[in-house]
């Protein structure tokens, strides 16, 4: 028993953080998983263990998280169960790899100085994942805390990263104080984290309202993918989305928000559509931000947004940055496997340029779907000018699963992070609005059809965390080479002098 223990704590680790994760919902067990990882790598000493276990725990804690894979890879994918499972575990075992490069770093360092370094190297190389060879990040410690205002009052000045830190280092000054040997150490860095947290709370610039307030409409139409793919029943579906955008017209609104794939046409090769949706925001005298394929000029397509205003379709456009895995393009990695994408319309995306803003009544940044769980996107997007976010998204995929909490609470972390409002527009839900603090106004749960209105201040200025990109990240990084470096010299053993 006293060998499996570190593999069970390594187990607990995973699958606390992964219930802490919305879905299950379960928050203040995120505090508890860095004490788990950390009571494994210490009863699991030898120069390869920490590396495994730290490896384990973030396999548990991804396979558990996006247990939805499996259904929409077998359901939408075509691929058999046990494909699909393998795929999961596949998937989750390569994100744990990130992991276990933090727990090896980390048992590297004594006890004492551990308490202070795993906090730091586990922020910063999780963040590798929203880059290449990953290029796939979806939720992370913060979003345990999108009910929890008190925590999220920090976001503006330190962002996600921050809070994660936050939870991380006083999960690991527990850990600390419950030992004799580190008890001194664990005080310390409770007190150390919960004074960054005050601080954080504290330099948090209010939102900075600029001109009137605004009527932003979303709509979700409810339809199924399977009713989406079935060419019978493409007039149906066009006709539910014009009688949602008239009847949010008639509300008042001033911008009407479509979600990802709301119709099955294209705004770029269909004519009669193109002049069905001009002639309806001529009518109506509204803005349509919706979603279409696009053609590029040099080949080949793009998953765009696109802006209808009374006088015709905007020449302006957004193109996808962030495409997805599997669903919208097949990594170079893998394509000796995998054949075809996920999306049935376009077998593989490109990738558009940067973030951009679309020049509305109200000058709007947009994300497409998966973007939204890009910090830096809609940070970019806040000081490309934007005053409202958005995000148009298609989580029919993902059914009644936990995909769509998950995601849904990404957008609350980025509201809060660059103090806007942010509106999303879902096929089959969430949608919903959300104010500069993170907290949800309204929403539309999943398998719910229906239309929401209101009013949507736009702002100005630009906090911390969209100013300077995720500084706490880099700052983590740096902290733990130092840390690191300090913790091996003073493990050195003095030289005496004999005289």
């Amino acid at each position: 028993m006293k060998l499996a223990l570190p593999w069970l704590f390594a187990i607990l680790s995973g699958l606390s953080l992964a219930l802490a994760m919305p879905g299950p919902g379960l928050g203040p067990l995120a505090l508890l998983f860095p004490i788990f990882l950390l009571e494994a790598i210490e009863r699991g000493p030898d120069r390869w263990r920490p590396w495994l276990l730290g490896w384990l725990a973030g396999t548990v804690f991804w396979v558990v998280t996006t247990n939805w894979v499996v259904p929409v890879m077998h359901h939408y994918g075509g691929l058999p169960r046990p494909l699909a499972v393998g795929c999961l575990v596949g998937m989750g075992a390569y994100l744990g790899l990130l992991w276990a490069l933090a727990a090896g770093v980390a048992s590297l360092a004594p006890p004492g100085w551990r308490i202070w370094v795993f906090p730091s190297v586990l922020i910063s190389i999780v963040v590798l994942q929203r880059f290449p060879p990953y290029g796939f990040t979806w939720t992370g410690v913060a979003s345990a805390f999108v009910d929890w205002p008190w925590l999220m009052a920090s976001l503006p000045v330190w962002g996600a990263t921050g809070l994660g830190w936050w939870a991380v280092a006083t999960g690991a000054g527990l850990w600390g104080l419950a030992r004799p040997a580190t008890r001194r150490s664990g005080g310390i860095a409770l007190i150390v984290a919960s004074g960054l947290l005050s601080i954080a709370t504290l330099a948090a610039p209010v939102p900075s309202p600029a001109g009137e307030a605004i009527a932003v409409a979303v709509l979700q139409p409810g339809t199924s993918l399977e009713d989406k793919w079935d060419p019978s029943q493409s007039r149906e579906i066009a006709e539910r989305v014009w009688t949602m955008t008239a009847a949010a017209a008639v509300q008042g609104a001033d911008i009407i928000l479509w979600p990802e794939s709301a119709v099955p046409y294209r705004l770029d090769n269909d004519p009669t559509y193109r002049e069905a949706v001009e002639g309806m925001a001529s009518e109506f005298g509204v803005e349509i931000v919706l979603n279409s394929v696009a053609s590029l000029d040099g080949g080949g397509y793009a998953n765009s947004a696109y802006l209808v205003t009374p006088g015709g379709v905007s020449p302006q456009r957004y193109d996808k940055v962030h495409l997805v895995p599997f669903g919208e393009f097949v990594p170079r990695w893998a394509r000796f496997a995998f054949t075809e994408s996920l999306v049935r319309e376009v077998g593989a995306f490109t990738p558009g340029a940067a973030p951009s803003v679309l020049q509305a009544t109200a000058p709007l940044g947009v994300a497409i779907c998966f973007e939204v769980v890009f910090p830096d996107h809609a940070a970019a997007e806040v000081r490309a000018g934007a005053r409202v976010l958005t995000t148009l998204t298609n989580d029919g995929w993902y059914g009644f699963s936990w995909a769509p909490r998950q995601h849904f609470a990404q957008v609350r972390l980025r509201a809060a992070e660059n103090r806007r409002w942010f509106v999303r527009a879902a096929l089959t839900g969430i949608s919903g609005f959300i104010d500069p603090s993170g907290r949800v106004v309204s929403r539309l749960e999943v398998g719910e059809s229906g239309i929401l209105v209101d009013g949507v201040q736009p702002m100005t200025g630009l906090t911390p965390r969209a100013r300077l990109g995720d500084w706490w990240a880099m700052l983590c990084a740096v902290t733990t080479v130092l840390m690191f470096v300090g913790s091996r010299l003073r493990r050195r053993p003095r030289r005496t002098v004999k005289s």
